[in-house]
């Protein structure tokens, strides 16, 4: 035993480049037995590559849509000859973001094993693989997400000035990127001056560098967003749906994406109706429909607000939830699992539920705060698994890597409305290399503390009954189950793109 655990630290860098070799093989398998790509969420983007290529070019805006993507299919479909070159890059990104995620945790564990650990359960987590052979742009923004957190570990890892200028102006090019795909970074500058002001004088440098990151991020936000890029037509208004199914008793079974059942759509029917009367409004357009909705979201606070408080709890649970990505689960239902529902459900919901059973039991505060210590004497460990990594450069970035965690909670839980997806950013960046560290660092004795392993033992247990609860619910609602399998089935032939 002791020979093998030998032999796979001294092959470490070995292992990592099998893993992503792995890691890309499987992207390219399930992408090549993918037959259903022609999804309703994603449908425009799709449609898009024809308009580029019918009408010359497009903009890049139109309501809450951007078609950057479009133009990367167009490329690939009518420049390069084939749309399958699109799904290749997209494959390649999502490696890339492993690639990139397991040498970041090296850099913060100060250990390789860490990275190794991180890039097999990233290429374990199905999600994350299967959007590769999505139309959309969950696996580009990742990349990009990645690839800026390893920048911010420069940044502030550096103490020249020449180098933190270059790695300041990657990090401007990077953030900007994001906003052609989704600007869902838009806000972080304006959290970054906020949480700064905190270490004014406990950290001075510290401060400084942040407070010089958020107001350049502004100031190039600024110049990007007037510069001409995005064109948007005058009479065009970004509908409030994400927010306003987000925080309202509309959405599904609570804070999903649209109606879903009709009961909820006849009750915002006749809302809305009632509205316009008393609003002396004929016919609502784009604008008073967004007024009706913020109204609707200030009513449901105000007069339920445990009710609301209760919206933001299934949330939360939902999205670390059993019930399937509906996409991933159409993706592999109907292409490499091959109809076979059972396999499909577990082979989606299995990773996830692993991966938040497994970082609860590993979590190890008194490691967290020994990789948060701004100086220590020795190193975390004479094992040769772990080197000493900076610990004031380990000090810096956690506390941004933190605060950034704290802001996709905030964006893709509590911001708006509900989707499996919007947990791919919280799992890959943050939640997988945490637990990558967590596996490294894992001490027998601390383990079996028994307080620790009372209050693990509690939070998995109300982890294990919501889940139950979930998938109880999930199976019952035997229509809306039926429903999705027959519109995949109905939809396969006529969604195959390329």
């Amino acid at each position: 035993m002791e020979s093998l655990k030998k032999f796979i630290i001294k092959n470490r860098g070995i292992w990592l480049y099998l893993i992503l070799l792995l890691n890309f093989a499987l992207r390219l398998l399930i992408y090549s037995k993918t037959v259903l790509f022609n999804f309703s969420d994603y449908k425009v983007y799709l449609d898009g590559i024809d308009r580029i290529h019918s009408e010359g070019c497009i903009s890049l805006v139109s309501g809450n849509f951007l078609f950057t993507i479009s133009y990367l299919g167009y490329y690939a479909k009518y420049l390069l000859g084939s749309i399958n070159y699109f799904y290749v890059l997209n494959c390649f990104l999502g490696t890339m973001a492993t690639f990139i995620l397991a040498k970041l945790t090296n850099r913060i564990s100060g250990s390789d094993i860490s990275g190794v650990v991180v890039a097999l359960i990233l290429t374990l987590y199905t999600e994350f693989m299967v959007f590769s052979s999505v139309f959309y742009t969950p696996v580009i923004m990742l990349f990009l997400l990645a690839f800026f957190m390893f920048q911010l570990y420069l940044f502030y890892a550096n103490r020249l000035f020449l180098n933190s200028l270059l790695v300041l102006v990657l990090l401007i090019i990077i953030y900007l990127t994001t906003f052609l795909f989704k600007p869902e970074l838009i806000f972080l500058p304006i959290f970054l001056i906020l949480f700064s002001l905190f270490f004014i004088k406990k950290d001075n440098r510290f401060f400084k560098r942040t407070l010089i990151l958020s107001l350049v991020l502004i100031i190039s936000t600024a110049f990007f967003l007037f510069s001409g890029v995005f064109t948007r037509q005058k009479d065009q208004v970004i509908a409030n749906d994400f927010i306003f199914f987000g925080h309202t008793d509309y959405g599904g079974d609570g804070g999903e994406g649209s109606f879903v059942y009709s009961q909820n759509k006849v009750r915002y029917d006749v809302a809305l109706s009632e509205w316009c009367k008393k609003n002396n409004i004929a016919r609502p357009g784009p604008q008073e429909i967004n007024r009706f909705q913020r109204g609707e979201i200030f009513k449901f606070i105000t007069h339920s607000p445990f009710r609301w408080i209760k919206l933001q709890l299934t949330k939360f649970f939902r999205t670390f939830g059993v019930v399937p990505e509906s996409t991933t689960f159409k993706v592999l239902y109907s292409g490499l699992l091959k109809l076979n529902l059972s396999l499909t459900s577990i082979v989606v919901v299995a990773p996830v539920a692993l991966i938040i059973i497994l970082f609860i039991l590993l979590f190890n505060l008194s490691s967290l705060k020994k990789l948060f210590k701004s100086s220590t004497s020795n190193p975390l460990s004479s094992s040769t698994l772990i080197r000493k990594p900076n610990p004031k450069q380990n000090n810096q970035f956690l506390l941004i890597y933190s605060l950034i965690f704290f802001y996709y909670l905030i964006c893709t839980i509590f911001l708006g409305q509900y989707q499996e997806r919007y947990r791919l950013p919280l799992m890959v960046v943050f939640i997988i290399p945490m637990l990558g560290y967590f596996f490294v660092v894992f001490d027998v004795k601390q383990f079996l503390n028994k307080l620790s392993l009372s209050v693990k033992g509690l939070v998995i247990v109300l982890f294990l009954i919501i889940w139950c609860l979930q998938a109880k619910n999930a199976i019952s609602n035997k229509h809306r189950l039926e429903n999705s399998i027959e519109s995949i089935k109905g939809n396969i032939e006529a969604s195959i793109y390329n």
